[in-house]
């Protein structure tokens, strides 16, 4: 009976060690697949937050703007992060991706340098000289007017006035004093051009008396004093040139615009000009006299530079029927720009090889090109 029992109790201790390990195995297995679906779990969530992180839409205030149509999206380029908000960009309409930005629109009138000037001519005919001024559609006026403005200026525009006849000031504006006297000098070349040419049909036409009477005042000596003086005498002569003009666009009287009244005035011009140009390179005048000459010569050309831009408008038909006519007119307006230009604080009259200049020489080579020029366009 022991016996049975000690062998019912062994078999009992096995099935228990045999239960025991195999409740052992399955307790180990339930917790390995405990700790992988665990893990997986873990896995999986790192990769939803990465995947919910990555998949979340940019801010409004970086989204890339709309592509246009046709063209491919513009690079985004990444905000940094608490660099501030940027407004949103807005909608693309025009221009284009890859064009050009539009500039501004070309001011009316553009390629001309000058304020207030207009190329009357206009670069088609090949305009390329100093700007050109705005004339009258009356013929003549504008001519008319200008000399008025230039003698003007002279009398009334400069402090002192008129100074060849100042008994004190005058002696120490000699610079002045010769600079008007040159412009006096081609205002009555002008006038009396354009009393017996300009305005007249032929020959056969009578002057008109306000211009005798203009050229006859202004050919009173430009020293007098009185009984009559100087200003007096010119103030009268511009009095009757402003009466011309009244006739000019009332149509009493007729301004020619016809080539052989251009010849003629180039002509004149040309004259005076040659005794210019004799007086400014002679073989020696003296310090105190090479600045009167050349005062002399710069008021000769403000005046020619000024009446010949006129006529540049004016003649603008005569001169194009006229071979390089207006190629010749420009040059000549270029040259007299250069002489304007000319203003040195002290006129020097050294020798042609020394390291100082010579003024008059330096004046003269423009006025030169000026008057062979003229020469040239009077025998076209």
């Amino acid at each position: 009976m022991e016996v049975l029992v000690e062998r019912a109790v062994g078999r009992s201790r096995k099935s228990f060690r045999r239960r025991g390990i195999f409740g052992g195995t399955i307790v180990l297995g339930v917790l390995v697949l405990l700790l992988a679906w665990g893990g997986a779990n873990q896995v999986s969530g790192l990769q939803k937050n990465v995947l919910e992180a990555g998949a979340q839409p940019a801010p409004a205030t970086e989204q890339q703007p709309a592509a246009v149509e046709g063209h491919g999206a513009a690079p985004v380029t990444a905000v940094p992060h608490g660099a501030g908000t940027t407004p949103a960009a807005p909608p693309i309409s025009a221009p284009q991706p890859h064009e050009p930005p539009a500039g501004p629109a070309a001011p009316a009138g553009h390629g001309v340098p000058v304020p207030g000037a207009h190329d009357a001519g206009g670069h088609g005919d090949g305009h390329h000289g100093p700007p050109l001024p705005e004339i009258s559609p009356i013929a003549g006026v504008t001519f008319v007017e200008t000399m008025i403005q230039l003698l003007d200026h002279e009398l009334h525009g400069r402090v002192l006035g008129w100074r060849p006849n100042d008994i004190i000031a005058g002696k120490f504006t000699d610079n002045i004093n010769n600079y008007q006297l040159g412009v006096l000098e081609a205002i009555r070349f002008t006038t009396g051009r354009l009393k017996d040419s300009l305005t007249r049909m032929g020959d056969a036409d009578t002057y008109d008396p306000d211009l005798e009477k203009a050229l006859h005042l202004l050919m009173n000596s430009a020293t007098l004093f009185w009984f009559p003086s100087a200003e007096g005498s010119y103030d009268e002569a511009l009095d009757h040139l402003r009466a011309f003009v009244e006739k000019l666009k009332t149509g009493k009287r007729s301004f020619y615009y016809r080539k052989d009244n251009l010849v003629a005035l180039i002509a004149t011009y040309r004259d005076l000009l040659g005794n210019v140009n004799k007086s400014l390179v002679p073989e020696d005048v003296g310090y105190f006299n090479a600045d009167d000459y050349f005062y002399y010569a710069k008021g000769v050309a403000h005046v020619y530079y000024e009446i010949l831009r006129v006529v540049r408008v004016a003649f603008q038909t005569q001169l194009a029927s006229t071979l390089y006519g207006i190629d010749i007119m420009d040059t000549i307006l270029h040259e007299l720009s250069v002489a304007e230009q000319m203003d040195p604080w002290l006129i020097l009259d050294c020798s042609f090889n020394s390291f100082f200049a010579h003024h008059r020489a330096n004046l003269n080579a423009p006025l030169s090109e000026v008057s062979h020029l003229m020469v040239v366009m009077s025998q076209l």
